[in-house]
């Protein structure tokens, strides 16, 4: 069987230099048009590794920054930044490897599965409780914003990103007369988030990026290229979208680490994120002709207005 190779071809070359020679194990997204991820074992001593390359500077950036900046304080249960890489065309990132595989992917009990989503909860209030920040938005590596127009008040931060979605919604005439209501509620109550501060989120951290061991054992959080300043809710939008809504218990067992109190105290910020979530996924799963993007989106606001007509 031939090796994997990573690509572009110019990245061996500079990650030979960082670790010296080295063979590649596996290729974990091949095919992909996204990023690349390879898992690869240095000569010397065998020390694993994994190399992951990226398709868009602006997912390259946050995570180099994540790295440097956001979550060196929940280590050991995340990787260790051992180098990063630039070249023409293309962005790279060597980080150590962690033991595990994803949640999504081992066929836990449920009271193992439940408390890998407690230690989940646990880490997330931590990286939260970390830092703040002066803006909201994505850093590049430097810390400076990526967006051109990047907000400071929360308020027009989640306004105008709604107001940004809709617009583009409602042009492809993606929205039906229930899910309007939905947006205007959410445009007219936006000013819950005033007084919150900018704080490290993940747009991805869900079972597919937290790994447990073979006993079931909690042992890490990785992907970082969806970090960004945000308000601390965001955090969970994508949960509430995939996993939360069909798994209650998911829910309290991570919100049971957490801190069960923001579910009460920012119930509706977290369904106002939810909206924001649900508009972004129909439009980007149009554009890019995405069936199960669309459904995702639209299931997420079919349950937010039954949880209305269940009240």
């Amino acid at each position: 069987m031939n090796q994997p190779q990573i690509y572009p071809y110019e990245l061996s070359a500079v990650v030979e230099a960082r670790i010296g020679s080295f063979k590649v194990l596996s290729d974990h997204r091949q095919g992909s048009s996204r990023t690349g991820v390879w898992k690869i074992q240095a000569a010397q001593d065998q020390t694993c590794y994994y190399l992951k390359t990226h398709s868009r500077i602006q997912r390259w950036h946050p995570e180099v920054y994540a790295y440097n900046h956001w979550v060196n304080g929940l280590k050991p249960y995340v990787p260790e930044l051992i180098a990063d890489f630039e070249g023409e065309g293309w962005q790279a990132v060597l980080i150590s490897a962690l033991d595990g595989i994803t949640l999504r992917e081992a066929n836990l009990e449920p009271a193992e599965r439940y408390a890998a989503y407690n230690k989940a909860g646990q880490l997330t209030r931590q990286l939260h409780d970390s830092q703040t920040g002066d803006w909201f938005g994505r850093p590049d590596k430097d810390g400076n914003p990526i967006e051109l127009y990047h907000h400071a008040d929360p308020v027009v931060y989640i306004r105008s990103t709604l107001e940004d979605m809709a617009g583009k919604c409602m042009e492809l005439k993606l929205l039906q007369p229930a899910e309007l209501e939905l947006l205007e509620w959410a445009l007219q109550n936006a000013g819950v988030f005033e007084g919150s501060k900018p704080v490290p989120i993940s747009w991805d951290s869900t079972p597919g990026n937290w790994l447990v061991d073979s006993n079931g054992i909690f042992t890490g959080l990785i992907d970082f290229e969806n970090m960004l300043w945000g308000v601390d809710v965001d955090h969970f939008s994508v949960l509430f979208e995939k996993y939360f809504i069909k798994d209650e218990q998911a829910k309290l067992a991570f919100f049971e680490g957490y801190g069960e109190e923001i579910l009460t105290q920012k119930q509706i910020h977290i369904r106002i994120c939810c909206i924001k979530l649900a508009l972004g996924d129909l439009y980007w799963g149009t554009q890019n002709n995405m069936p199960k993007v669309i459904a995702n989106g639209r299931k997420l606001l079919v349950s937010l207005l039954k949880a209305d007509n269940d009240k």
